[in-house]
């Protein structure tokens, strides 16, 4: 499996000596998470692009849901849209999910709350069965959400070929 992180992203805790650039990408993590439409179409070229030019026949293209439903949707339904029509990719937003809301946590430098977590994913197994599949999360800060939705999508007969993280948490020391 590829693993791409696109930008940094430094949490509240790390904001001290941070460069320009370090707050423009962080600013760019937040503003797609908030679905400004801006954000969402330069994640959703910077994805559709770096997949473009690739076989992407029966390959799925899934986001990890957000969450609660309403920001899972203003968040990923356009972008995964946007991103499959970039690269030809099967768009599979529809096809994995969360069970029920949860208080999301993020926790800095290696820590994980898995009461934070209570929340179950969902995946609709005729959709990725037998299926590649690239896997999008917006930021990345301990792996963990990450790591459940492979699983997930491996029991359901899925394989991913390729996950990919809009930020990726970094620490200043």
């Amino acid at each position: 499996m590829i693993s791409v992180s696109l930008v940094p992203y430094v949490s509240n805790h790390d904001l001290n000596n941070v460069s320009i650039d370090g707050f423009a990408y962080r600013d760019f993590c937040l503003q797609f998470k908030a679905g400004h439409p801006w954000a969402t179409k330069k994640a959703a070229m910077m994805v559709g692009d770096g997949l473009k030019g690739n076989n992407m026949e029966n390959v799925v293209f899934l986001c990890v849901p957000a969450s609660t439903k309403r920001k899972n949707t203003r968040r990923y339904q356009r972008f995964s849209s946007m991103v499959c029509s970039i690269c030809g990719a099967e768009d599979g937003f529809s096809y994995l999910w969360r069970d029920s809301d949860y208080k999301a946590e993020h926790l800095s430098r290696g820590h994980y709350n898995p009461e934070a977590h209570t929340s179950q994913l969902l995946i609709n197994e005729d959709k990725i069965s037998g299926k590649k599949v690239v896997l999008f999360d917006d930021v990345c800060s301990s792996g963990h959400t990450m790591q459940a939705a492979i699983g997930e999508i491996q029991k359901h007969g899925g394989r991913v070929a390729i996950a990919i993280t809009l930020g990726r948490m970094v620490h200043r020391a």
